[in-house]
């Protein structure tokens, strides 16, 4: 299409190139051709094919662009689908671990949960299974105002952490990770949350602080799930060093 539109334009600067060519008898009645008004042609057909042309380089560019976005966005769209796809996958071992209900009492504490405590936590839980991280987090902390001190306490901060995490809100998320090594040092999800720590910190751009994290998993927890993981995650860590080391 640019190039007929071109074509055409130079055409028509080429008929008004040859305008004052042609005999005054067939030059069209009372309309007088003189050479400025021809130049006057010639400029206007010209600038014509300069805006065509920034016309033109201005769609390239923009489909560069929007190329970009495109693959941006792709990009995004696979690191919801990995964390999703993570919170997925903790939530059945942990029914599969604990039947079904999602619920733990801390290791070193026989705490027991209260009927009512564990029908607010189940309920709250449910709507983590359900993917509504949101509703899940209000719930969470709805639920950690009521039993600060309960049974289940540590799992919902946890949980509580991981809602936050999903919905991108990493500096919630980190202080709620770090809550549960503060206050359930000896919970089973303790091992969980120090990595997650690493998991944030990988996301906030700070990539020694989310070494140091990961490092300490694989050191507090060794032979656990959560350190084998940390592990994972710093073997790839260190290969965008050694690419740039590379160069």
């Amino acid at each position: 299409m640019r190039h007929r539109l071109t074509a055409l334009l130079w055409s028509a600067l080429l008929v008004t190139g040859t305008a004052t060519a042609e005999p005054p008898e067939r030059r069209g009645g009372d309309r007088e051709t003189t050479p400025a008004a021809v130049a006057s042609s010639r400029e206007t057909v010209v600038d014509l094919l300069l805006q065509v042309d920034r016309l033109q380089t201005e769609l390239r560019q923009l489909r560069g662009q929007v190329e970009t976005q495109g693959h941006e966005i792709e990009r995004l769209k696979a690191k919801n689908r990995d964390l999703t796809a993570d919170i997925d996958r903790r939530l059945r071992e942990l029914e599969q671990a604990r039947g079904g209900t999602g619920a733990a009492a801390p290791a070193g504490r026989p705490a027991v949960s209260t009927a009512e405590e564990q029908k607010d936590y189940d309920r709250a839980f449910a709507l983590l299974k359900q993917g509504q991280y949101e509703r899940a987090a209000k719930a969470l902390q709805a639920f950690l105002v009521k039993y600060p001190n309960g049974a289940l306490a540590a799992n919902a901060r946890y949980w509580l952490g991981e809602s936050h995490y999903v919905i991108k809100n990493f500096r919630e998320a980190l202080a709620d990770f770090r809550r549960v090594l503060k206050d359930h040092p000896d919970s089973d999800k303790a091992p969980d949350a120090q990595l997650k720590i690493g998991y944030v910190h990988i996301e906030l751009g700070e990539p020694d602080k989310a070494r140091l994290a990961l490092a300490d998993v694989v050191k507090r927890y060794p032979n656990t799930r959560a350190a084998r993981s940390a592990e994972e995650r710093l073997a790839q860590l260190k290969k965008p060093e050694k690419a740039k080391a590379a160069r």
